[in-house]
């Protein structure tokens, strides 16, 4: 046979093969069923949600800053001298009750000049007695009285009171009051060789030791009160219109109410870098075991005054004015205004009792989502 012409009937016989497998397998796909499809459910997203009940809210508005003994003095030498050793010494740390000598410098040398002068103001007093019986006979008893009261290492008594201008010019040219008043002047200066303690304390610094020498002017330390004390913050001017003196105020440690107080007082200016303004609160009582201390520092809670028909929410809830509310399973906008808000709260109005309010943010979110509320 001719070989083109097996050549022809070879390409033919094969062409005639695909065609039939490709009848027979068209006719297998076609026998078949195909694939039931299923759309996807439109199912309602599960949202946390809050019923509205309006009411009268105190806003909280947080504070911090650190506590300050309310009674601190800084204590200075006003004379020379030693300080003493012995008994309970001038040491940080140490506590003091109202009364007690916090610290003392040596006073003999002192001691002993006045103890002089009052001596010769003994004497100078005993010789004008007899003039004063022969020139003042009414008054010798009194003024005889006063000499037997006179104690050299007592502080010294008052003067009798002059019974006319002859007695008073007598006794002013003698000499005597003006050296009665030298006298006072040194009991005076003698009274500061000894600092007590004006209230219950301890010592928060001390500059000087025991036994070290004390110069007039130096400074000694700081002594500061233990029963009182306040905790000074900055606030914000947008809460000034909120707030008044004798507002409540509470502080934490540990989420723990350690102490309550008062805002005591407010500065009347307003830091205009900051926008904020000073607040001053005192402290009336601890409500905890945790003692309080000076220099500790504690966030806390000013509770300002009430704002009527009103609703708390999360801040981030609000956005331009708007909340979304949920009617019949769908997301809508409820428009409300922020009277009031904190870095996390905001106290709105707009809002009607029984409303339905989303209580989370939703990414994604739209007006006509559908959703299934539950109650938070």
């Amino acid at each position: 046979m001719n070989p083109l012409l097996k050549k022809i009937i070879r390409l033919i016989a094969g062409i005639a093969i695909i065609a039939l497998g490709l009848f027979v397998m068209n006719g297998l796909i076609g026998m078949k069923e195909p694939p039931s499809v299923t759309l996807p459910e439109n199912n309602p997203r599960p949202v946390k949600t809050i019923v509205v009940a309006n009411s009268s809210i105190s806003p909280r508005i947080p504070v911090e800053g650190m506590v300050e003994a309310w009674r601190r003095i800084d204590l200075f030498a006003e004379v020379n001298g030693v300080l003493s050793l012995g008994g309970k010494e001038f040491r940080e740390g140490v506590k003091f009750s109202e009364g007690n000598v916090i610290l003392k410098l040596d006073d003999s040398e002192a001691r002993s000049q006045l103890k002089s002068a009052r001596a010769q103001f003994l004497q100078l007093v005993t010789s004008t007695l007899a003039t004063i019986k022969v020139d003042f006979p009414n008054r010798f008893e009194e003024w005889e009285e006063y000499v037997r009261s006179i104690d050299i290492d007592s502080t010294l008594p008052s003067l009798p009171n002059y019974q006319s201008d002859r007695e008073k010019f007598y006794i002013i040219n003698r000499g005597i009051e003006a050296s009665f008043h030298s006298i006072k002047s040194s009991e005076e200066r003698l009274s500061k060789f000894e600092i007590t303690a004006p209230f219950d304390g301890f010592v928060s610094t001390a500059l000087v030791k025991p036994g070290s020498l004390v110069m007039g002017g130096q400074p000694l330390g700081v002594f500061v009160g233990i029963d009182e004390f306040e905790i000074k913050s900055a606030l914000n001017a947008d809460y000034l219109g909120y707030i008044s003196e004798g507002d409540k105020v509470e502080f934490f440690s540990n989420e723990d109410v350690v102490a309550e107080g008062i805002l005591d007082r407010l500065s009347s200016n307003v830091n205009p870098q900051t926008q904020s303004a000073t607040a001053f609160f005192k402290l009336s009582s601890s409500k905890s075991d945790t003692e309080l201390r000076d220099g500790m520092y504690l966030p806390g809670e000013l509770i300002a005054g009430e704002i009527d028909g009103c609703f708390e929410i999360d801040l981030a809830l609000v956005e331009k004015g708007k909340v979304y509310s949920v009617k019949n399973g769908e997301l809508r906008h409820s428009s409300v205004k922020v009277v009031f808000s904190t870095y996390e709260k905001a106290i709105v109005t707009g809002l009607n009792d029984g409303e339905v309010i989303l209580a989370e943010v939703l990414s994604e979110s739209f007006v006509g989502m559908k959703v299934n509320p539950s109650s938070n």
